[in-house]
């Protein structure tokens, strides 16, 4: 089995890449989290981006964050830059991400690797959006954690995405004619409760929930979490109701 790096989010596609990887033979156990300085990133995830310290703990990986700029192309270099002194290609073969249909996203990714000495593994890539987001509720849930298109129902924010929800998501993002998976920053996620998960799920004690109607737009910022066993995960749903301060 070859051993790799992840560019990690905490979301949806990058968690259920490392899921996806593992089955085609490529080990991950060093999650590269970068975290830029503009909420604006082209490339980079921003929204709860620390939290996702977590998830490397619950899947008993390590983990590096990288702090970039966040300017277009210039987080790209910054990135390379840091993650060059790491002498990555030492030590591992493969660089994965959970791209699946945003060309820029992946040719950005492509020059990271390259540069780095490793193979880019985009196990989700060209993928059926629909199919894929019914296959990650398979193994994973997740809460929405940003909205940044006009339609999509701001009642989404802070609720539980999972096989009991995913049909009832599914109509709402299809009507709002975005991108099923959020590719494009639609819509942002954080997993809560995984397969990979060693030691239970994460359960929310206190959240912001910023609404902003007139742009169609809001977020749902993690201020408190704690790790628990996966029973309790039941109650998410209705607890990310009441936790917002």
């Amino acid at each position: 089995m070859k051993k790799g790096v992840a560019l990690y989010t905490g979301g949806k596609d990058s968690h259920f890449a490392l899921i996806e990887s593992l089955k085609q033979g490529t080990y991950v156990d060093l999650l590269i989290i970068v975290v830029p300085k503009l909420s604006d990133s082209w490339l980079f995830h921003t929204v709860n981006i620390g939290l996702s310290q977590i998830h490397a703990d619950l899947i008993g990986a390590k983990k590096v964050v990288v702090e970039v700029s966040g300017v277009k192309e210039r987080e790209v270099v910054e990135a390379i830059s840091f993650l060059q002194r790491l002498n990555l290609d030492s030590k591992y073969d493969h660089l994965v991400s959970g791209a699946v249909a945003s060309k820029y996203q992946k040719e950005r990714v492509d020059l990271i690797a390259e540069e780095l000495g490793l193979k880019h593994v985009t196990p989700l890539w060209g993928r059926d959006q629909e199919t894929l987001l019914v296959e990650e509720v398979g193994e994973l849930s997740f809460i929405i954690t940003a909205i940044q298109a006009y339609g999509l129902d701001l009642n989404w924010l802070g609720s539980l995405v999972s096989r009991g929800r995913v049909k009832a998501f599914l109509n709402d993002v299809k009507k709002a004619s975005v991108s099923v998976v959020g590719e494009g920053g639609e819509f942002e996620t954080f997993v809560v409760s995984s397969k990979l998960f060693r030691a239970g799920g994460i359960y929310i004690n206190a959240a912001d929930l910023v609404r902003y109607p007139q742009h169609g737009s809001g977020y749902y910022f993690l201020k408190s979490v704690t790790v628990i066993q996966p029973p309790r995960l039941e109650a998410q749903e209705l607890h990310t109701r009441q936790v917002i301060s």
